[in-house]
């Protein structure tokens, strides 16, 4: 409508003059000048309402991007990285926030057994399960755990079982070469107590050197440094090299001439006040090729009498074939009282093992829809000596074992195993005695 007033008083400013209105076309004007400067402010108000709505909505976009962004970071996210493949710890499941830290690792392993020898001896064993939770909440603090049902705990079956903490430490990150550990801490002596999972190894029984002489699983309470290091020397710069240094409780008076298991320190308390002083350095010149020094220094009893202990640990990959083998020595001072122990413990094992896969078996069941496949062959010659420690006249235990296997592998943390044994003991038995027989198994990492 104002639009149509406007137009028919423009006709009329137009024509009026000639006409002769002169009163009525000043009073025309004055009516044009007072609605231009109408509309002039009503516009005004309008462009300054505009400008208050687009500052509103910016101030909105602002405030939306911002919690789009809280959203974003504060989103948990779970995913199945494979087995020793998350930030932290051996489980393969990780839940993580999008910033990268927070990251908590589940997963574990589990095996049964079993086992049928010319002794009569012959049963079904579910030895272990373990329970493994790593975490890292922010970039230098880590936190790495497991937890072992063995035989199905203490309550299962038959109350023959045991439950234990196999390791749960704490990490503080300094740098590459220095990093503070403390806690229940997995025993670097040797490379087998460090990497004695049942889905990782080859074969079912643990050498014997690592069941009684490395009292593998050895866990000791303790705390120190552990870091690493890779020297670029001209133009080579494969050789890495890493490092544990760690006070612990230490082992006790618990050991006999049959091994070191039950000599095993507690995670509560000290039998003597004593730390023990443990280490490891291990050596990688090459990809796949690594060598490892370890060392112990303690004292066992209550009147200062020292244990000291040195490993000598090896791997070698060369294409499908795998060269290890660890060997192990411990000293033994000897009591003023009279009491008598065994003066030395050693062992060893060697192992050789061949990867192979035959392509005809893709699409059978062995094959069919897994990525890499493989069987391997196992040969193993395994020993351990111990100094007789009350009946001198008859002498050194000594014990032997020479297996053979085959494995079986659809996916690296899962593994079916078959092996022959064959044990000799010289005077009380250590591990085995004089028996030979079956032993198989499957395990499952996850």
């Amino acid at each position: 409508m104002n639009i149509v007033r406007l137009f028919f008083i423009f006709t009329l400013v137009l024509f009026l003059p000639h006409l002769g209105y002169s009163d009525e076309l000043s009073d025309l004007k004055a009516q044009m000048q007072e609605l231009k400067g109408s509309y002039e402010t009503k516009i005004k108000e309008l462009e300054s309402k505009i400008d208050a709505l687009s500052q509103a909505q910016e101030k909105q976009a602002v405030k939306t991007a911002e919690n789009e962004k809280k959203i974003a970071d504060s989103k948990i996210n779970v995913d199945y990285v494979g087995r020793r493949h998350a930030p932290v710890g051996n489980g393969g499941l990780v839940v993580s926030q999008s910033s990268g830290f927070g990251n908590v690792s589940l997963g574990g392993y589990a095996d049964l057994q079993y086992f049928d020898f010319n002794n009569g001896k012959s049963a079904f064993e579910q030895q272990r399960w373990v329970i493994s939770v790593g975490a890292q909440p922010m970039e230098r603090l880590r936190f790495n755990g497991e937890f072992e049902l063995e035989d199905g705990g203490p309550n299962g079956g038959k109350d023959d079982g045991e439950a234990s903490v196999e390791q749960a430490y704490m990490d503080y990150l300094i740098s590459d070469l220095v990093n503070i550990r403390a806690g229940a801490l997995l025993v670097p002596f040797g490379r087998y107590n460090l990497v004695h999972d049942s889905d990782i190894q080859e074969l079912t029984d643990r050498p014997i050197v690592d069941r009684q002489i490395i009292p593998t699983t050895w866990t000791e309470a303790g705390a120190g440094v552990h870091g690493k290091i890779n020297p670029v020397i001209g133009n080579y710069d494969k050789l890495e090299a890493g490092y544990e240094l760690y006070v612990v409780n230490g082992l006790d008076t618990g050991f006999s001439d049959t091994g070191l298991r039950s000599a095993r320190g507690s995670l509560k308390m000290d039998n003597n006040q004593n730390k023990a002083v443990i280490g490891r350095l291990n050596v990688s010149p090459f990809l796949g090729q690594e060598v490892g020094l370890s060392g112990y220094f303690g004292k066992y009893d209550t009147v200062g009498n020292d244990i000291t202990g040195t490993a000598l640990d090896w791997l070698s990959n060369l294409g499908p074939v795998k060269w290890s083998g660890e060997y192990a020595y411990f000293g033994v001072e000897q009591p003023n009282d009279g009491t008598e122990v065994p003066n030395f413990l050693q062992g060893g094992y060697t192992r050789l093992t061949y990867d192979f896969w035959f392509k005809e078996l893709n699409n059978t069941f062995l094959g069919r829809s897994f990525e890499n496949p493989k069987f391997a062959l196992i040969g193993q010659v395994d020993w351990a000596a111990i100094a007789d420690d009350s009946d001198a006249d008859q002498g050194n235990n000594i014990e032997h074992r020479y297996t053979i296997g085959l494995n079986y592998r659809p996916v690296e943390n899962f593994v079916w195993k078959l092996e022959y044994q064959w044990n000799h003991t010289k005077n009380e038995t250590i591990e085995r005695g004089n028996s030979h027989g079956i032993v198989t198994s499957v395990a499952m990492g996850f």
